[in-house]
This record gives C-alpha cells, sequence and structure tokens, in this order.
C-alpha cells in the first residue's frame, strides 16, 4: 500500500522523537534518583561532624581549671622543690665543715736540727696572739668608723650581702680582691652594695633608666613650680571690696607731715597763687 507523502512524513516525524522522547524521559528520572544520594551524604556529614564537635561549655570550662590548677600545683612544687635542695646544700655543707678535720700545728722544730726553723717559730708563737689582736682592734676601729660615715643598718646589711653572695659564689674576684685589699674592708663592702644596688637598678639599658630619671625629675620640678605659684597668689595681698571699714593698704609715697604752717608761709602760698 502506498501512503501519501504526508503520511510517511507524519510517521517518521512522530518515529523518530518516540525514542528520543524515551530516552529523554529515562534520563531525567535517573538524574532524579541519583541526586539525592549526592545531596544528602554532605548533609548526614555535617550533621554528624556538627554532634562531634560540638563540646558543653560546663565540660570546656571545667577542663580549663583543671589545666590551670595542674600549672599551679606543678609550680608550687617546684618552688618546693628548689627551696628543699637549697636547705640540704646548706645542711650538707655545714656538715662537711664540722666533720672535716681541723688541721693540727705543726710540730715545734728541734733547735738542734735546726736553729734558724726553731728561731722562727718561737717568735712567731710569741708575736702572732699579739697580731690577732692588733687586727681585730683595727677591723673594730674600721667598722665604728663605717658606721659613723653611713649606718649601721647599711653597714651590716651591705656585710651580709658580701658573705652571701661569695658563699654562694657569685661575687666577682675582681671585687672580692678589692674589698679585702682595702685598708677599711666594712666601708668597701658598702660601696659594693651600692654599685650592685644601682647595676640592678639601672638594668642592661642605661638609655631607658635615663630616659625614666628625667620624666620623674621634670614631673617633680613642675610640681615644685606650681606649688610655689599657688603658695605666691596665696601670699599676695588682696584689696577688700569694701573701702569703707578698711584701712589704708596702699603705699604713703607723699612728704611726711612738718606740723602747722606759720602765717608768713599761708601769705607767701596766697601770693605766689595770685
Amino acid at each position: 500500500m502506498m501512503e501519501s507523502l504526508d503520511t510517511i512524513l507524519r510517521g517518521g516525524s512522530n518515529a523518530t522523537p518516540e525514542g528520543s522522547t524515551e530516552s529523554s524521559v529515562a534520563q531525567p528520572v535517573m538524574a532524579e534518583a541519583e541526586v539525592p544520594q549526592e545531596t544528602e551524604s554532605p548533609s548526614s556529614e555535617v550533621e554528624g561532624d556538627g554532634r562531634q564537635r560540638m563540646v558543653p561549655h560546663e565540660a570546656l570550662h571545667a577542663e580549663k581549671q583543671k589545666v590551670k590548677r595542674y600549672t599551679e600545683e606543678v609550680a608550687d612544687f617546684r618552688k618546693q622543690l628548689s627551696e628543699t635542695n637549697a636547705a640540704w646544700e646548706r645542711r650538707m655543707s655545714e656538715l662537711v665543715q664540722a666533720v672535716r678535720p681541723k688541721q693540727e700545728p705543726a710540730p715545734r722544730p728541734d733547735f738542734f736540727e735546726n736553729p734558724e726553723a726553731a728561731t722562727q717559730f718561737a717568735v712567731q708563737s710569741q708575736v702572732s696572739p699579739q697580731f690577732d689582736q692588733i687586727t681585730q682592734h683595727l677591723q673594730s676601729m674600721a667598722k665604728d668608723n663605717a658606721i659613723t660615715r653611713f649606718t649601721e643598718e647599711t653597714v651590716d646589711t651591705a656585710e651580709q650581702a658580701f658573705l652571701s653572695a661569695m658563699q654562694s659564689q657569685k661575687l666577682d674576684p675582681a671585687d672580692y680582691q678589692k674589698v679585702v685589699s682595702s685598708p677599711n674592708r666594712y666601708a668597701a663592702a658598702v660601696q659594693w652594695h651600692k654599685r650592685q644596688l644601682a647595676q640592678a637598678e639601672i638594668g642592661d639599658d642605661p638609655a631607658a633608666y635615663r630616659t625614666k630619671l628625667e620624666a620623674e625629675i621634670r614631673e617633680k620640678v613642675l610640681a615644685e613650680v606650681h606649688g610655689g605659684g599657688q603658695q605666691q597668689e596665696q601670699r599676695s595681698q588682696v584689696m577688700p571690696s569694701n573701702l569703707v571699714g578698711a584701712r589704708n593698704v596702699g603705699s604713703r609715697s607723699g612728704p611726711a607731715w612738718g606740723g602747722q604752717a606759720s602765717i608768713n608761709d599761708i601769705f607767701a602760698r596766697k601770693r605766689g597763687a595770685s
């Protein structure tokens, strides 16, 4: 059977879109089925991560407090441990000094075997006690002189600081020799202590300390200037507002009164005026 051209064309046009429509319909359906799987997985992961990452505020605060208490306890323990070690070191040094055997005096040399050594030994045994007394007397006089120049508290503080630095081996050997070889050890110790205090106050940056000192001096001078100006204003004489009952506060610059004028002076003034 022969079909018309229009029928053939209509049939062909209808046949071709049917397959394409079926395939196009099938593809969106499969795409729609796949899309929820892709969109649902991130949301579920975010919700899961949110549940895992959310921490109660009370629990976080409690953990912070625990860490703080632990840090404070560790610091206190270290401080106590260092103090205990220092105390034990001092105690052990005292025990070592106490247990250390004292040096026995050298035996007296025999005069017939070594006359020179025997003579020196006899002289030293007689002179050494005298020298020790003289040395103690000189040290006492030096300390009294230092106390007179400074104060007793300053001398005692400097002496304790010097001995403490020497025992802890923090004393510079040059400073030690300078103090020991000084004619007045106590005065030299005071000077050494003052240098140590000044060095501790100035620190490692003299320029910063100088700037700070200049600022303090400037503030002090300005305060004194302002205070002096206020005192000057208070001391200045104030004129009263009502002069009825006030005494004369002005300076009298006119000539002093010489008494009552004579008749001749009065007539002479009148003639001059006329």
